[in-house]
């Protein structure tokens, strides 16, 4: 799809840098492109029109997510719903979407959780635990547990919990489900009673940080239910991945 999109022939000229295969100069115009309002967001159009470069297309995309303009929203969400479109760029659309819209993308990160390819549903859940609102989460829980049934215990692998964000799809849908059970004692119960009946099936590392963020969680602990920071989750599972990366 995203070499299908209408080429503005007028601004074709602008394109000689932002295509140039020098990457100093190709990263320079994106965030030039990006800082210059509905003109550069018609660039970055333009370009993700032309381009056959794969990373390049990527790269594009996003920029998208911190450009201003009256296209970019309807590009990023044709994107994402285009799965003839190479993982990575729908991928990284649906990174860009959320900067772009935050919670006004939850409806686009919802339905990304069955997503045909199955690496795209980790990024929306990424997405909804930083910004999406609470309609997905019944369908988050019942993700969860549907993974967690799936995946047996196996001690011998772990993650390391430095990147733990970047590693582990339990706790984006965990820091989603947390931040909307905030004051619902109800919610948290549900949580909390399949993560303790599941505790063996998640990696040390999930386990580790349940027990030092969500504690109710952890059969270990005492399943007690307190007012969670739904603050801290959005911001911990937003980082770094939906960081600014052309803005100042």
């Amino acid at each position: 799809m995203y070499g299908d999109l209408p080429n503005a022939t007028d601004g074709r000229d602008r394109l000689v840098d932002l295509l140039s295969e020098d990457e100093s100069i190709f990263q320079a115009a994106l965030a030039e492109a990006v800082r210059s309002g509905a003109s550069g967001e018609r660039q970055l159009l333009d370009a993700l029109g032309s381009v056959q470069d794969e990373d390049q297309a990527a790269g594009i995309v996003s920029a998208l997510g911190e450009a201003e303009g009256p296209g970019g929203v309807a590009a990023l969400r044709e994107i994402i719903a285009e799965t003839d479109d190479p993982l990575e760029i729908r991928t990284t659309a649906v990174v860009a979407l959320t900067k772009r819209q935050g919670v006004e993308a939850s409806d686009v990160l919802r339905a990304g959780l069955t997503d045909e390819d199955p690496d795209l549903p980790g990024y929306a859940l990424m997405g909804l635990a930083g910004t999406g609102d609470d309609r997905a989460w019944s369908d988050v829980l019942e993700w969860l547990r549907l993974f967690l049934d799936s995946q047996e215990p196996d001690p011998e692998h772990d993650f390391e919990d430095r990147v733990l964000v970047a590693q582990s799809d339990v706790v984006a849908a965990v820091a989603y489900l947390a931040r909307h059970s905030v004051s619902d004692g109800e919610r948290q119960q549900v949580v909390v009673a399949l993560l303790r009946s599941r505790w063996n099936r998640l990696r040390g590392a999930e386990q580790r940080w349940l027990t030092a963020h969500w504690p109710a969680g952890d059969p270990a602990q005492p399943e007690s239910f307190t007012r969670l920071d739904a603050t801290w989750f959005a911001d911990w599972i937003s980082m770094p991945l939906f960081a600014a990366l052309y803005l100042d």
